[in-house]
């Protein structure tokens, strides 16, 4: 029995390593930003952290002028130059990091709104 509680404590410490709990940033209106835009669906992030991890990466991409990650509704909104990346490169970053990503649809946009 004791053997199996250990086993469960570790499993869910894994877990929680994985995650490293909220991380707030402030929200960048990317609407506002130059650029060309784009809405990403992200799927796998489970908190701020996952987020923030998404944000750091896309901002280190050469052209991103703007970028918003919200794990919640599992958006990204970029604002980039196009003439210096495209959303092949952005997508590739995010799954890089172990989420998926994919391009919002306009049918995405008319269930939020």
């Amino acid at each position: 029995m004791k053997s199996m509680l250990i086993v469960a404590a570790l499993a869910f410490s894994n877990a929680a390593l994985a995650c490293d709990g909220p991380a707030k940033e402030a929200a960048v209106d990317v609407s506002k930003a130059e650029g060309t835009q784009l809405a990403l669906d992200v799927t796998g992030m489970k908190c701020g952290s996952c987020s923030s991890k998404v944000t750091a990466a896309l901002n280190k991409v050469d052209g991103v002028n703007a970028v918003n990650v919200n794990h919640e509704t599992g958006k990204a909104e970029i604002a980039y130059d196009d003439a210096k990346t495209n959303p092949k490169a952005l997508i590739a970053t995010i799954t890089a990091l172990d989420f998926k990503a994919t391009i919002a649809t306009d049918k995405d946009a008319k269930k939020e709104g």
